[in-house]
């Protein structure tokens, strides 16, 4: 399954993603009305404060991912399409994931120090439904030892953006026995369905000054 957008529609419009030239940085492309990321000066985040418990499924976490530099942003798309994530029965493939510092949510009005999105889609297919699944990190003592390969990639030799390094890990795995329960909510015509963890993990300050 090949899951990357065309820069273009057949009908010439946008093709939204998350990779390369049609990544988040390029999103306002979309429509003529939005504006450039880079054109807010504070964007609104959303405050997280009420939990809707749902039951997700993560199988065959076990796969190789491609660590790339973006435009400012440590992205790992998935190299093959093992790992699923099944929402009320219905299935998604892993498409990506990706780190942001600070939180893209808060929890209480309270910003975490970073948050990863394991981007899942159910098909190659221009309409086809996205999922996200959202994991705080916040300041600890110890290293999360899950995120070592990429961390280990960036200290060894930064990439500069449009390079990558191949990488075999299986960071979902673990991460993901970690979060016990979700908030979700509804989101852009994007990002129809998010999950954010409630439960934070820990990383370590050295961790995070990698990214």
């Amino acid at each position: 399954m090949h899951l990357e957008s065309p820069d273009k529609r057949d009908d010439g419009t946008f093709a939204w993603g998350y990779l390369g030239s049609n990544g988040p940085a390029y999103w306002y492309q979309a429509n003529e009305t939005y504006l450039k990321l880079e054109d807010f000066v504070n964007s609104t985040k959303i405050e997280l404060d009420v939990a809707k418990e749902t039951k997700l499924i993560l199988l065959n976490t076990g796969h190789n991912y491609q660590v790339q530099s973006l435009k400012g942003t440590i992205a790992a798309p998935a190299l093959n399409y093992n790992a699923t994530l099944k929402v009320d029965g219905e299935t998604y493939y892993l498409l990506q994931f990706h780190f942001h510092t600070p939180s893209e949510h808060r929890i209480e009005g309270r910003d975490l120090l970073m948050e990863g999105h394991w981007v899942f889609q159910t098909s190659s297919d221009k309409d086809a439904k996205v999922a996200v699944l959202g994991v705080f990190f916040d300041l600890g003592k110890n290293d999360e030892p899950n995120l070592k390969p990429i961390v280990d990639i960036i200290n060894d030799k930064p990439l500069e953006v449009g390079e990558h390094v191949n990488i075999s890990m299986s960071a979902g795995k673990q991460i993901f026995k970690k979060v016990k329960t979700v908030f979700s909510y509804i989101g852009s015509f994007t990002t129809p369905s998010w999950f954010v963890s409630r439960d934070v993990l820990s990383i370590s300050l050295s961790q995070f000054e990698s990214f």
